[in-house]
């Protein structure tokens, strides 16, 4: 009797702390909500972010007709943004279940060296400045596989193997950089886990490929596609670093910072190894190599501040991950106030303060819940931002009416907010912005399409006053890049970049290849002049 009584008084106690966990959970997540809003952006800087959504809307074809790092399921690692009901509510709601899942492992990570209270103050710092949630839902995940001990249940280690495969394989469809490296650390993780790694491998295999197969077909990509996304998407992030590398002056102490925080985190790691098996901790300090490699790369290649902001975050995530001794806490806690005095100064204070502020971003999370619950406001804000749309860019009817239902190519951005709030029939650019094609494999699928039967009829061009490249002036344009327009049976017009300076404009090719483009009508709008241009007739 008093065995059993006993039982049930421990069996209390752990359901205790199992709701209070979760309470904990639910709290972080609201007080750290990341989406400060779903509102559309209506400027050029936030159309690739419209056209992600447009093409999951249409089941536009990654591959064929979109080459790009982000893949057919970009919109949901993009962000959620009120573009399309449906694809607003998906992406929100996975966002949702992203921080639920961010928040519930890094908690139990912390609570390892921390009390309650302080881990679930560090959870909640981590997840507001984390800017890319679900891949440091995979990093943590991979970490936590190697923490894990070898003598736990085993539908635990397989359940966890599942879902770690099931997000690589979202992500390899949603961002395919992050989906390879995510696919580099899973692999040292498994290969280095003290638990049963045959088992876990074939079932991390197995969801990896249920949710490629599964996604691929339900966002309307056919097999053929396979192989050019992969293969040019790769191109995209090799020509990156190339086309995009950039450094700010203003920023040169982020290359103290990052070392000094890298070191650090790389000595926590060799620390809190000593927890662990030889093999786990030999596997944690390579996988702790690489995505601290990796991270680098994101935020210096083209060092500005978004960029920066990405390499801090996922730096304050591995270090919140790693096993720490309790000597060493108070190191872990330093860490983790230094990589957020070097994102504060980066974001700048008011930014900030704004990013970490409990009250906003719990009144985030209540308003966009109501939203994706209330069909009365979305349309109500859906009709808010396309009066935006047109007060911004005041395109002409004629405009609209000659462009119609045809086909059309937006240039030099994507403009994918034009293309929502007019309802446009977009046939995009393959690079979605000629300024992508960082590579000549990348420049010659846009003259392929550009001299190909799915030409565009129409070309609506806007040629900004700041110049098409970048809004920001000290950051220089990518390099010249040209589109072939030549082709048998058949003639188009050529857009070309003229020089570093990203100036625009349309150049007719000799007569035996290309004709005169042919202006339909032209408009000035209040910030971009814009034209529609018609696509050639082809030779009698």
């Amino acid at each position: 009797m008093e065995g059993a009584t006993a039982q049930r008084a421990v069996a209390r106690i752990r359901d205790r702390g199992i709701v209070v966990d979760a309470a904990c959970v639910v709290a972080i997540v609201v007080v750290a909500w990341p989406v400060s809003t779903v509102r559309p952006r209506v400027d050029s800087e936030g159309g690739w972010l419209a056209m992600l959504a447009y093409a999951a809307q249409h089941g536009l074809r990654f591959g064929d007709q979109i080459a790009w790092s982000y893949g057919p399921l970009g919109f949901l690692t993009g962000g959620p943004f009120l573009y399309y009901p449906g694809v607003f509510a998906l992406s929100w709601l996975f966002a949702v279940a992203i921080q639920l899942l961010l928040a519930a492992a890094l908690l139990g990570a912390l609570r390892r060296s921390l009390p309650l209270p302080l881990a679930a103050a560090v959870t909640a710092l981590v997840l507001s400045l984390t800017v890319e949630p679900a891949f440091a839902l995979g990093v943590v995940a991979s970490v936590l596989l190697l923490r894990a001990a070898p003598a736990r249940p085993q539908w635990i280690g397989t359940a966890h193997a599942i879902g770690l495969g099931a997000l690589a394989g979202v992500l390899l469809l949603g961002k395919l950089n992050q989906g390879i490296e995510l696919l580099l650390l899973s692999g040292i993780a498994l290969g280095g886990s003290a638990a049963a790694r045959r088992r876990d491998a074939l079932a991390f295999a197995s969801a990896l490929l249920a949710t490629v197969i599964v996604c691929w077909f339900a966002t309307g990509q056919t097999l053929a596609d396979a192989w050019p996304y992969v293969r040019n998407g790769i191109e995209t992030i090799l020509g990156y670093t190339g086309a995009m590398s950039a450094s700010d002056p203003a920023y040169r102490w982020t290359y103290l910072a990052a070392l000094a925080l890298m070191a650090l985190t790389l000595a926590l790691a060799i620390d809190g190894g000593r927890t662990l098996a030889p093999r786990p901790r030999r596997a944690l300090l390579l996988l702790c190599l690489v995505h601290i490699a990796f991270a680098f790369k994101e935020g210096f290649v083209r060092q500005d501040a978004g960029h920066l902001l990405v390499f801090f975050g996922e730096l304050l995530v591995l270090v919140a991950v790693l096993p720490v001794r309790r000597p060493r806490v108070p190191a872990l806690l330093a860490a983790v106030a230094a990589t957020t005095v070097a994102y504060a100064v980066v974001a700048g204070g008011h930014a900030f303060l704004h990013t970490v502020d409990p009250h906003a971003n719990a009144s985030a999370i209540a308003d966009q819940a109501q939203l994706v619950a209330s069909a009365p406001r979305r349309t109500r804000l859906t009709a808010q931002v396309q009066a935006q749309v047109a007060a911004t860019y005041r395109i002409d009817p004629a405009l609209l009416d000659a462009v119609g239902r045809r086909t059309v190519m937006l240039w030099p951005f994507s403009f994918g907010e034009i293309a929502y709030a007019y309802g446009l029939h977009v046939r995009p650019l393959p690079t979605l912005e000629p300024y992508a094609a960082y590579t000549p494999a990348l420049d010659r699928l846009g003259g392929e399409l550009l001299t190909s039967a799915r030409a565009p009829a129409r070309v609506l061009r806007v040629t900004p006053k700041a110049g098409p490249f970048s809004p920001q002036p000290s950051l220089p344009a990518p390099p010249p890049m040209s589109f072939a327009c030549c082709m048998t049976g058949r003639r188009s017009s050529s857009l070309v970049s003229s020089g570093r300076s990203g100036s625009i404009r349309e150049r007719p090719r000799p007569r035996r290849c290309c004709a005169q483009p042919q202006t339909a009508w032209s408009a000035p709008i209040r910030s971009h002049p814009m034209s529609a241009t018609s696509a050639p007739t082809a030779p009698p």
